[in-house]
């Protein structure tokens, strides 16, 4: 039995914050909304290079990747550490100052590796902790653009995260929100397979957009979910997803370190790319190897064979009334 929490109605008619102006460009969907856009996470000079060098085949001259990601899961990648949650107060500072140590690095890269004509624009990710405040926010926002980024992200892991992201916006810095599963402070489950909370989520979007958002990343949501707020129209953003099946219209993130290297644990959404353990990283992690397998990645995704569909949960009815609903609009 279906809910009436999603009942269609008039589009909204609200405009974007004009801060996303400054990554306007960069987005291939602005000039079409059927084109697929990606956004490759990456964290070292190495892995620019690696990209640069896999877009310089011929078959990837129009590859759309607009975005690269300075994550926090470098933490989990790069340092083994469990998860991106930080303990206290003190590792909270030092993560803080290894991002912007990160973000200038891959900055710096960029200019080195990649024409201007195809450098994306740089993602930096609030790190646990960056977000807690308003004034914590905007500083950590300021020194982010300040090493070189173009914008920034913020994990919505309560209320008073999306305060936080209003206020650094108002600063004229974009700034994307990430919904769903949030790494840093969140239970690891998918979000989306009810219709009601489906409704939960389109309301936690309008509000990030509300609050100045310039996109949305959805990690670990429903597909459904996924493929109804990724739909062009008035008052929509931008979507990145990761973990969330496929959509006409959305935005794929991907991860060159999982394009690469194979996780501990057998992982179904993950890439079918790596080829080494990560034992053989001070090794075989060379330029190289990370153009060939981020190429083979970056193909798979234009061609349509990544990420995979998700097994879907709803019912058909359900199906059909996500499919009918305007989720950007004001119920």
């Amino acid at each position: 039995m279906t809910s009436n929490a999603l009942a269609p109605a008039a589009l909204s008619t609200h405009e974007p914050h004009e801060a996303a102006d400054a990554i306007r460009p960069y987005l291939h969907r602005y000039t079409s909304p059927a084109k697929l856009g990606i956004k490759v996470n990456l964290y070292r000079d190495i892995e620019v290079e690696g990209l640069a060098q896999a877009l310089r085949a011929p078959d990837l001259a129009d590859c759309p990747v607009e975005c690269l990601m300075v994550g926090d899961s470098y933490f989990m990648t790069h340092l083994g550490r469990p998860g991106t949650a930080m303990r206290d107060d003190q590792e909270r500072a030092w993560a803080l100052e290894v991002m912007l140590g990160l973000v200038a690095e891959v900055h710096a890269s960029m200019g080195a590796s990649l024409p201007r004509a195809r450098r994306p624009f740089l993602l930096a990710d609030l790190p646990d902790g960056a977000a807690d405040t308003i004034a914590g926010a905007a500083s950590a926002a300021e020194r982010f653009m300040a090493a070189g980024a173009d914008a920034v992200k913020i994990e919505a892991v309560g209320p008073e995260s999306l305060y936080c992201a209003e206020a650094v916006a108002k600063l004229d810095i974009p700034t994307v929100v990430h919904l769903g599963y949030t790494p840093q402070r969140g239970d690891l489950t998918r979000r989306g397979n009810t219709i009601d909370d489906a409704a939960a989520l389109f309301a936690e979007a309008r509000r990030a957009r509300d609050a100045g958002a310039c996109g949305l990343v959805l990690e670990m949501v429903s597909e459904p979910v996924n493929a109804a707020l990724s739909r062009p129209g008035p008052g929509s953003l931008p979507v990145y997803s990761v973990f969330s099946g496929r959509a006409e219209y959305g935005g794929y993130s991907l991860n060159v370190w999982d394009a690469v290297v194979r996780s501990a644990v057998p992982r179904q959404l993950f890439p079918p790319t790596p080829v080494i353990d990560v034992a053989q990283v001070p090794e075989r992690y060379t330029p190289d190897l990370l153009a060939d397998r981020l190429g083979e990645l970056l193909r798979m995704t234009v061609a349509g064979d990544f990420p995979r569909h998700l097994k879907n949960r709803m019912s058909p009815d359900d199906q059909q009334v996500l499919a009918d609903t305007d989720p950007w609009s004001q119920s």
